[in-house]
Formats: structure tokens, sequence, C-alpha cells
């Protein structure tokens, strides 16, 4: 994972949070999800998320 700050992170980790509901809700597809998590693999964590687990 790339280096970033603290508030950076919880930015994005909320943010993808936000994005997984919107997954689990039906209204976005599973591999938009993957792909958007995939693009932010380097700054966060991914296991954290329902589709990686």
């Amino acid at each position: 994972m790339k280096k970033i700050d603290e508030q950076e992170y919880n930015k994005i980790f909320a943010a993808l949070k936000l994005i997984e509901n919107l997954f689990k809700q039906g209204r976005i597809k599973e591999h938009i999800f993957r792909n958007i998590l995939n693009d932010y693999k380097e700054y966060v964590d991914i296991a954290a998320f329902k589709c990686y687990t």
C-alpha cells in the first residue's frame, strides 16, 4: 500500500464503504464495485469489503 496520511485514508475508506452500500442495495453491479476497489487497493485494505471477504 502507498503511504497516505490518516485523514486521507479515512476519507477514502468512508467513500468506499458508501459505495459498498450501493452494491449491497443492488444499485451498482459487482464488477463496477470491484473495479472501484481495485482503483484504490494501493491506498486502503480492500479485504474489509463485502465482495472480497
